[in-house]
């Protein structure tokens, strides 16, 4: 699944709809559409909800939440800036649902 400023800017083209028509809709400034877009911040869920009402999409499931859209957006930014090795090790771990996975070896104190 691609993420909610992709679904956005693909529904933009779509619709051949500009940063500052989708600004101007939203009541915001060019410049804060452009971040959204880039990624550098993040909507609240309930201008994430507009978003998907003008362009016709679903950005935002049920039970979603301000707290949760921004803990999801602090995991992929932290997820980003991990190296390769670190990305891995880690989706191994959540794989495994182990989260005292690591790649050190294992503590065997009695403490």
């Amino acid at each position: 699944m691609s993420d909610w400023n992709d679904k956005v800017r693909d529904a933009m083209k779509r619709r051949g709809m500009t940063n500052l028509q989708l600004a101007t809709e939203l009541g915001v400034n060019q410049t804060t559409v452009g971040r959204w877009l880039s990624g550098r911040s993040t909507p609240g869920v309930g201008i994430l909800r507009h978003i998907g009402s003008i362009l016709g999409i679903k950005l935002v499931e049920s039970g979603i939440t301000e707290t949760g859209v921004a803990q999801e957006t602090e995991l992929l930014a932290a997820f980003r800036r991990m190296s390769a090795a670190e990305r891995s090790l880690l989706l191994h771990c959540l794989r495994d649902r182990d989260l005292r996975c690591h790649d050190g070896p294992e503590d065997n104190t009695d403490g």
